[in-house]
């Protein structure tokens, strides 16, 4: 099911979740043994986007268990992500990038052997208006 989460972004995600409102205006969506937390990134229009991934990659929890880097498609410039395993599951950080800003969301789940999921809702961000304001 494709849920809307603001500023024209929106992501698929299997079966029914949970929302609320999270800290800083984002979305906090649940399911059995899963969560998604979704964040507005901060503009940056000014900034190369290598800068801009390597600044997130300071701010991001050390040691991940792998990085992976996609060009985007149908209106998605790129896309980034850090994947995190250990005792308490599976997390992984997305970043989706349009024009001059991007939409961050972190999956976690309690099952680090299936990260599939978690990788499919990422690649299925998307936001309806890509255009410049």
């Amino acid at each position: 099911m494709r849920l809307s989460v603001g500023s024209g972004w929106s992501i698929r995600l299997p079966g029914a979740w949970s929302r609320r409102p999270a800290e800083g205006g984002g979305t906090d969506l649940r399911a059995p043994g899963r969560s998604v937390l979704i964040q507005p990134g901060a503009e940056w229009r000014c900034a190369d986007s290598v800068d801009i991934i390597a600044e997130l990659d300071a701010e991001l929890p050390p040691h991940p268990a792998g990085r992976v880097g996609e060009a985007g498609r149908d209106g998605i410039g790129h896309r980034a992500a850090w994947i995190y395993r250990d005792e308490t599951g599976l997390a992984l950080h997305g970043f989706t990038f349009v024009d001059g800003s991007y939409l961050e969301t972190v999956f976690r789940a309690v099952d680090a052997a299936d990260p599939a999921w978690a990788f499919e809702a990422w690649r299925s961000v998307a936001r309806s208006d890509p255009g410049c304001g």
